[in-house]
């Protein structure tokens, strides 16, 4: 850029807590696993239980030997019992979860799924249903509840929104931004318009005398027709895709252990659409040319989407948030919206209100899981403390079996000895099936689950590591994103098919980046291999991801790291975060996204230059005795002429905070900075490097910081 460098070199002794700051590209602390070892076992089946008095209150003082279990019919011996008893924050100073009788670890967590049904809703009833879930996870939820987030709408159809998570902060903030405008599609608008229409007809001004009275009700017929065409045709549409999304996702979850409480939040599909008979049904349906035979074929996907939550043991507890469209309008202000509700207990013209409410499809639903359903009611706070008092007291109950891989289901019978208790148990479960027999979303939820979950429910995943990188090329910030794997920790994983995924997500969770490579050489994943591609991002947080899977077998690898990617500040200069790298010969840089005509570590070379027949990555620990260690930290500086800019280096022991005294040779080209860093001598442990850089001509500062660990 004919910029001239003045470099000066300043190793400082500051006095700060050092801390992670920045960057966090070589954390790779592995999380405790105790419940995923527990749930995923082949010789120890789990099964939640809950059980009540006849007025539903529920029974928290039984013993393994109160339950009897059969699987298929056959009366197993429970071995492993556990006691839940889930406390409130607004009962208890401290929440307590409590197991009884069940020594170690082992534990099966509740979990939910807030569902918000955007095609089938109104605007207050989405406001209400946030208001809804909020309150649920500030008041209902206990620290090892699981929790995730899905929604359907027209535009989008089913989209889960998050993983099951026990980070609540995440899950709050994602429903704080869940948008209206943006998912409220045309089946929820029809149906805001429609009713509002059909009830103020009576409303309107006609022309006075008989010949007025007939063009009134010609034209109020012919608006009915004409909202007919367009409603009935989009709700059937709707809940066409509805019901077979929900049903193939119900499929996906046979496979996560235990109960998987769905709470939904709609206003139901129209009972028109299933509920229907054909003499009501007929008249209006021979006007758009809608068979009435329809219905009837509506209503068996309905009740085949029903039974497909049942056997995965997800139970739907149905809100009708229809009800609470009232409360949300006199909330806003709004003096008008008495007439754009139809009265529940008064007749209405044109299309009958009854056959436009959901309730019925909502409660069928609820019923048939196994859940409960919750009528037109504005007490939300009502409703979900009842669910937590629902789901809030269970037992666990473990024996032993030949788990088989043939995807065959088991039905489970569970009795109290207790006289006068209720007993709602898992109806069975699925064996596990080859992973070659997956359905496509089936395979989506299992990379879902390896690439999300803290605890993967589908099996255990090797964890690999990685670090990112991020830099600036073109006035364009890019992240470079690279992980290391070993032919020992591969062996189970890899296989002659398998698939290598980079995902990126924002704060919010969302994917900004994907990019997705097959890989049919076992010799890929051996040592000394640096896999890596690199991606444009813009300023601001994110959290990387790497899922390899075997998609023969289904087995995988995962690794992580945070990134963050500064902004340009006013004077343009900026330090990224450094790139460490070790005297190693004979490595191997794979590029995932380079073009045939590329060499392997081109787009490597063009953004960090070094000798790639000397030096390796450092992306996990080094060994104590490394020599050196080569920093590569690449910079900006916007506008800047001529710029000079003074380096300080500070390098901290953890846990001690010992400052390490070090000479560093710098040198600087090409918008890069590169020192070298002895490491002869360093002690075990965890070191913070911490990089100052001044533009001495506007003062202007930035400073990174990485980690290393020394074993």
């Amino acid at each position: 850029m004919g910029k001239k460098m003045c470099v000066l070199v300043i190793i400082g002794f500051l006095i700060f807590l050092a801390s992670p700051g920045l960057s966090s590209n070589h954390d790779h602390e592995e999380k405790p696993q105790e419940e995923l070892a527990q749930e995923v076992t082949v010789t120890l089946k789990l099964i939640q239980v809950y059980v009540t008095d006849r007025e539903g209150t529920p029974v928290t003082d039984l013993a393994k030997d109160d339950f009897e279990l059969k699987d298929n019919g056959e009366v197993k011996i429970i071995t492993d019992f556990e006691r839940h008893i889930l406390s409130l924050p607004s009962v208890k100073t401290e929440i307590q979860d409590k197991v009884m009788e069940q020594p170690g670890p082992k534990r099966m967590p509740r979990k939910f799924f807030l569902f918000f049904d955007f095609a089938f809703n109104n605007l207050g009833g989405i406001n209400m249903a946030k208001e809804a879930a909020l309150h649920f996870l500030g008041s209902q939820v206990n620290p090892t509840d699981e929790i995730g987030v899905m929604a359907y709408s027209t535009h989008r159809g089913l989209v889960l929104h998050e993983y099951l998570t026990k980070d609540h902060n995440k899950i709050r903030e994602l429903i704080n931004d869940i948008g209206i405008k943006e998912i409220l599609g045309r089946a929820g608008r029809l149906l805001d318009e429609q009713q509002m229409q059909l009830t103020r007809g009576g409303e309107w001004s006609v022309p006075d005398g008989i010949l007025g009275q007939v063009t009134a009700s010609r034209d109020r017929a012919m608006r009915e027709d004409m909202m007919q065409i367009g409603g009935q045709m989009e709700f059937r549409h709707q809940a066409f895709h509805f019901t077979s999304a929900i049903r193939d996702m119900a499929k996906a979850l046979r496979y996560i252990p235990g109960y998987k409480h769905i709470i939904l939040f709609s206003t139901g599909i129209p009972n028109w659409l299933m509920y229907r008979t054909s003499v009501e049904a007929t008249p209006q349906l021979n006007k758009v040319n809608i068979a009435g035979s329809n219905s009837a074929d509506m209503r068996r996907r309905y009740e085949e989407m029903s039974r497909e939550l049942a056997a995965a043991n997800s139970p739907v507890y149905a809100i009708n948030v229809a009800g609470m469209y009232a409360d949300f309008m006199q909330r806003e202000g709004r003096t008008d919206f008495k007439r754009w509700t139809f009265d529940r207990d008064q007749p209405s013209t044109g299309i009958e209100a009854r056959n436009w409410r959901g309730v019925t499809s909502l409660s069928n639903l609820a019923n048939d899981t196994g859940g409960k359903y919750f009528d037109n009611t504005n007490s939300a706070e009502k409703i979900v403390e009842e669910i937590q008092t629902m789901t809030g007291s269970y037992y666990v109950l473990g024996y032993p079996i030949s788990e088989k891989w043939d995807g065959k289901y088991h039905n489970i019978k569970v009795a109290v000895k207790r006289k006068g208790c209720k007993v709602y148990a898992q109806r069975g479960y699925y064996n596990p099936k080859p992973f070659e027999k997956y359905s496509d979303l089936e395979k989506k939820v299992h990379l879902i689950d390896m690439a999300l979950s803290d605890s993967p429910h589908f099996g255990n995943c090797v964890r690999i590591p990685m670090t990112v990188v991020p830099h600036e090329s073109g006035r364009i910030s890019k992240a470079l994103m690279m992980f290391s794997t070993s032919e020992q920790s591969m062996r189970a994983v890899i296989g002659e098919k398998t698939e290598i995924v980079f995902l990126v997500f924002d704060e919010k969770q969302n994917i900004v980046g994907l990019k997705e490579f097959a890989v049919d050489d076992p010799d890929f994943f051996s040592d000394d291999v640096f896999p890596y591609v690199i991606l444009p991002l813009y300023p601001g947080k994110f959290e990387c991801r790497v899922v390899i899977r075997n998609t023969e077998t289904g087995r995988g690898a995962v690794a992580s790291s945070l990134l963050f990617i500064p902004r340009v500040s006013k004077s343009g200069f900026k330090l990224y975060p450094p790139l460490l790298l070790k005297p190693q010969k004979n490595t191997k840089f794979v590029s995932l996204g380079r073009q045939k005509d590329e060499q392997d570590e081109s787009a490597l070379l063009e953004v960090f230059p070094f000798d790639i027949q000397e030096f390796s990555p450092i992306i996990e620990d080094i060994h104590s005795g490394v020599a050196k260690i080569l920093v590569l930290t690449r910079c900006a500086f916007g506008e800047i002429a001529d710029a000079e800019v003074k380096i300080s280096a500070r390098l901290v022991h953890q846990p001690s905070g010992e400052d390490i005294p070090m000479e560093v040779k710098l040198a600087y080209e090409n918008g890069m900075f590169s020192l070298e860093i002895p490491a002869e001598g360093l002690k075990s442990g965890k070191y913070f490097l911490y990089l100052f850089g001044e533009e001495l001509n506007t003062r202007a500062r930035s400073n990174v910081n990485t980690h290393f660990i020394v074993r």
